[in-house]
């Protein structure tokens, strides 16, 4: 059995490794989504599960890529350029503080917000694209509340290909009574 866990939110994360941990007891394929891997560093997830990250699917569209050159890459060939010579140490500090202060947060509270609203809520080809498998699963496992506008997505994505769609729980206990219905 393959299932898909959405722990974007990461507020659950020992909920998540150990019902991923217990699909491959049981011989199953395991896909966690996360946002970033970052918030997951503590986390030790079983090898077989796969770990996919939603921040490195959407870095190849196109909006994401205007934004990281507007807010991160021009700026740093500016600082590189300016800061030759006697003011280098003086615009490294300058530049530093513009990314923590300023691009990193407008990334994360302006750009990603906008971005998911509204290219986001198409994700879910992204998503397909980037797990294993053409991202088709028996059970899909909503870990957190951030999740469900993407099980939402997914759920709408397998009806609109016509396949049949998968279950979804939100917890794999919760799904241990279907599973057992449908294997029987």
């Amino acid at each position: 059995m393959q299932v898909l866990f959405l722990a974007l939110g990461a507020n659950r994360a020992q909920a998540a490794v150990v019902d991923s941990a217990q699909v491959v007891a049981d011989g199953g394929r395991p896909v966690v989504l996360v946002d970033q891997r970052a918030s997951w560093r503590r986390m030790k997830f079983d090898p077989a599960v796969k770990v996919v990250e939603l921040s490195r699917l959407e870095a190849t569209r196109l909006p994401v890529r205007i934004e990281r050159f507007l807010l991160h890459r021009a700026p740093r060939k500016v600082f590189r350029a300016v800061g030759r010579g006697p003011l280098r140490t003086g615009v490294e500090k300058v530049s530093g503080t513009y990314e923590a202060r300023f691009a990193d947060r407008v990334h994360r509270r302006l750009v990603m917000l906008l971005y998911r609203a509204g290219w986001g809520e198409r994700s879910h080809s992204v998503i397909r694209g980037g797990l294993p498998g053409d991202g088709i699963f028996d059970l899909i496992v909503v870990v957190d509340p951030a999740s469900m506008p993407y099980a939402a997505g997914l759920i709408a994505d397998y009806e609109a290909r016509g396949l049949s769609v998968p279950r979804v729980a939100f917890g794999l206990d919760y799904a241990a009574s279907a599973v057992g219905a449908d294997d029987a």
